[in-house]
């Protein structure tokens, strides 16, 4: 038995293993956790019918080695490195790409920055800082960060995201999330992170998540409290609300992740 535990719920099941096939990769022998029992709701919600964990072996809740790990000891990838496309939602390009064994040069930009892993756990990576346009930096002198695509929003420490939420005009609803005023948008500050010495600069139009509830549109923030603890201090994660805008590579290799402007259909 095993049983994972999640910030929206938990699950209980039994190891399996068996053949996983992904496209025309074939993994042989392939442990895996057979969930029989999710109490709560946001896995009778889920759009989903599994999580396929990417991060290093040391994460994984039962002995034995991750997808991407057999992939490289079965020799069935041509180089040891993934990449994701996360598309926008307006875009007419695919919404989105997982490459294993490789990146796609006509979905990036530009050059790419790599930065290097510092724990390896999570992807876990330094952040030099988090700006908002006008206004000090948070974690001036460096703090950790996690890249990881399971996170829909950019998240941090609550004291941070307190501060941020409230220099981009953002008010908090009774369902834990923060409201931006549709009408204000093209008026919202930058926010700006700094990895490996590179500016990733995100505007309104970027880190603003638009819903329709009915004939009405309204806007909520891409940034949401989360307290990680870790050695090396209070983590932020990269989630997808900064992924679709920049082409993330992760380099098993060389213990890297590397960033390049992601191409879009409105681009050209």
């Amino acid at each position: 038995m095993f049983g994972i535990h999640y910030g929206s719920g938990h699950l209980l099941g039994v190891m399996a293993r068996d053949v996983l096939k992904i496209g025309d990769l074939k993994v042989l022998n392939q442990e895996f956790g057979e969930s029989v029992y999710e109490p709560g709701s946001v896995f009778v919600m889920a759009r989903f019918d599994g999580v396929l964990g990417m991060g290093y072996p040391s994460l994984a809740e039962i002995l034995g080695n991750p997808v991407f790990d057999n992939m490289l000891a079965q020799k069935t990838v041509d180089e040891p490195v993934f990449s994701f496309y996360l598309g926008r939602r307006t875009s007419n390009n695919p919404e989105g790409e997982l490459l294993l064994g490789g990146k796609d040069e006509s979905l990036y930009t530009g050059p790419i920055n790599w930065v290097p892993v510092t724990a390896k756990g999570y992807w876990q990576i330094k952040l030099d800082s988090v700006a908002v346009q006008g206004a000090s930096s948070f974690c001036p002198h460096g703090c950790q960060a996690i890249v990881d695509t399971g996170t829909s929003l950019i998240a941090g420490p609550t004291y941070d995201i307190l501060s941020l939420q409230q220099l981009i005009g953002a008010t908090p609803t009774n369902i834990g999330e923060y409201l931006i005023d549709c009408v204000r948008l093209s008026s919202l500050p930058h926010v700006t992170l700094v990895l490996g010495g590179t500016e990733y600069t995100l505007t309104a139009e970027h880190y603003v998540r638009k819903e329709m509830l009915g004939d009405r549109e309204l806007c909520f923030s891409g940034f949401q409290a989360v307290d990680i603890v870790s050695p090396e201090g209070p983590l932020w994660i990269l989630g997808d609300v900064f992924l679709s805008e920049f082409y993330s590579i992760f380099d098993r290799g060389q213990d890297r992740v590397g960033f390049a402007r992601a191409k879009h259909a409105t681009e050209g």
